[in-house]
């Protein structure tokens, strides 16, 4: 017998090829509903629904059993399950987001994007604001600026590389400015503006193109004096997490 916590896509993965196997799996969720990333990230304009929900009835059909709303550490304890089960797969992701250390980043309405995409798709949230920035150059930035355009709001990616450096699938670029978005490339931020608690905006610094990094891209490097203010109500960052 196995327990699996988290069904992404790497806890389903895992959960029917040990169902394959021959083991009795069981999955825990804490949310209402099976996928991970694959319902509460990406969005349904890019990954209809009824495609996840046929990949997890191929995965059930294996014999593998999905308990949603169920926290392990919280509601189950994992000592529980270790008693319970002959092995536990830990798959509950790399959820821990990096927030940018900077002045201003306690002020309401900066938030993380894979908690704003959480917002939308699981909790169909609709509020925004008139003008969004997102910051970040990747797949979570290009799902977050075009879902916040959705919404209506005018949204402006900012991104501290080149627009080549940007890691994000064929089409994807064009595919937000065809929609009404706006890209400032080689900008960093460096400061979160604020009025009574709440952001107003963001100031970045030019950069320039330096020296290789580890990953062989050249490194950002910022230009004195080029700084520039940019307004909006919600700031989202598309930064990455651990």
């Amino acid at each position: 017998t196995v327990a699996v916590i988290g069904s992404g896509v790497a806890g389903l993965a895992v959960a029917r090829d040990l169902a394959l196997l021959g083991h009795r799996v069981t999955v825990f969720e804490k949310h209402a509903t099976p996928g991970g990333m694959l319902n509460q990230g990406i969005p349904a304009f890019r990954l209809p629904r009824a495609v996840i929900e046929r990949e997890i009835r191929q995965v059930t059909a294996s014999g593998v059993e999905i308990r949603c709303g169920v926290e392990v550490g919280g509601d189950l304890p994992v000592s529980r399950l270790t008693g319970e089960f002959d092995a536990v797969v830990m798959a509950a992701g790399t959820l821990r987001p990096n927030v940018l250390d900077l002045p201003g980043k306690h002020l309401k309405g900066i938030e993380h994007g894979l908690s704003f995409l959480l917002q939308v798709n699981e909790f169909g949230r609709r509020e925004i604001g008139r003008r969004a920035i997102v910051i970040g150059g990747g797949y979570t930035a290009m799902d977050c600026a075009r879902t916040a355009l959705r919404l209506g709001a005018q949204v402006g990616v900012v991104y501290r590389r080149s627009r080549q450096d940007m890691v994000v699938l064929p089409g994807e670029l064009e595919a937000l400015l065809e929609e009404g978005g706006h890209l400032e490339t080689n900008c960093s931020p460096v400061e979160f503006l604020g009025d009574r608690g709440a952001v107003i905006g963001a100031r970045f610094i030019r950069t320039r193109q330096g020296e290789p990094g580890r990953d062989g891209r050249r490194m950002p490097v910022d230009v004195p004096g080029s700084e520039l203010d940019i307004g909006a109500e919600s700031v989202i960052l598309a930064t990455g997490q651990f």
